[in-house]
């Protein structure tokens, strides 16, 4: 495995620093079997996959005449598609070097977003903002799910920090776009429902 060096933090504040601490303890073990699997898992949460696992759920609605099934379906792609959007807006605002660059380079750097290079988007996780927004829809859709949706999101989010992907405040920050995501669809839903 390559030798990783500590980076060269130009951090702006306790919370960049806290960050990098953590993930100055992870990176070491981002190549360890284990760690990789959580990774492979984790990108279930990913784009792909979750516009996939929506349009099933709507097929399946279609399929069986099943309105629920629809709707839920329909929620989900539409809290996931708004997650999107957000955590791309953000992404094109600030660059940040992911964990596991900032390790490959010597350096770590947060500022205006000008790269689009996938070593400085680590602000925020796209994945963590996907997967809480599907599994919070998930969660309304079908009541009794919720808690298991909800858990797997989770964990997909902290595996971002553990494979050293995303800093800490990266999943916070996505999980957060995920919740408003969900919020705003749900709200835009129940409008829709008293027209």
């Amino acid at each position: 495995m390559e030798q990783l060096e500590h980076p060269v933090v130009d951090a702006a504040n306790a919370l960049e620093e806290a960050d990098v601490l953590v993930a100055d303890k992870l990176v070491p073990h981002a190549e360890r079997g284990f760690v990789r699997a959580i990774g492979e898992i984790s990108d279930l949460t990913d784009q792909e996959p979750l516009y996939a696992a929506a349009g099933a759920v709507i097929a399946t609605g279609i399929v069986l005449r099943d309105g629920p099934t629809f709707r839920g379906g329909t929620r989900i792609l539409a809290s996931h598609l708004l997650a999107t959007a957000m955590r791309g807006i953000v992404k094109h605002l600030v660059d940040r070097t992911r964990p596991d660059a900032a390790a490959r380079n010597g350096h770590y750097e947060m500022s205006k977003g000008e790269r689009y290079e996938s070593d400085y988007n680590s602000f925020c996780s796209g994945h963590t903002a996907g997967a809480v927004a599907a599994a919070l829809a998930a969660g309304r859709a079908w009541p009794g799910a919720r808690e298991t949706a909800v858990g797997l999101a989770a964990m997909a989010a902290l595996a971002q920090v553990v494979r050293s992907k995303h800093y800490l405040s990266d999943v916070l920050a996505g999980a957060a776009i995920g919740v408003v995501a969900e919020a705003s669809v749900n709200r835009l839903i129940g409008a829709a429902e008293r027209v």
